[in-house]
């Protein structure tokens, strides 16, 4: 688990399992969309920037995920729909591990799913 925002009703999480990054908009768990990056990630020091654009300002709008590894893309997806307020005000901002319930069914059995590497710095960009 790199961080994660919300839980098991709705959130956002970013993680790394077997290599490869993933994301995951989980819309009210009505709608989960998931992004892979397209090859695992390379060993050592990385910049991962995790890209988030909304298609509009408007409630539930779509959008797209788009990862950067070292500048590079390495992965992009759609989420064809956005949670319409917040995602849950029990739930907390995690980062390294998901401490509440987790975001992602992918992990769901693995929780807190600690991330065994270092986070030096989390920059989040919403567009």
């Amino acid at each position: 688990m790199l961080f994660c925002l919300g839980g098991m009703s709705a959130g956002f999480t970013v993680y790394m399992d077997q290599g490869y990054l993933h994301a995951e908009y989980n819309a009210m768990t009505l709608n989960r969309y998931k992004v892979r990056s397209e090859e695992p990630l390379p060993t050592g020091k990385v910049t991962i920037e995790v890209e988030i654009k909304f298609d509009s300002r408007q409630r539930e709008s779509g959008g797209t995920i788009t990862f950067r590894v070292n500048g590079e893309q390495v992965g992009s997806g759609r989420f064809e729909r956005s949670v319409p307020v917040i995602f849950t005000a029990s739930e907390t901002f995690d980062i390294g591990m998901d401490l509440g319930a987790p975001v992602s069914l992918d992990y769901h059995e693995r929780a807190p799913f600690k991330f065994n590497g270092k986070i030096e710095k989390i920059n989040i960009k919403y567009i």
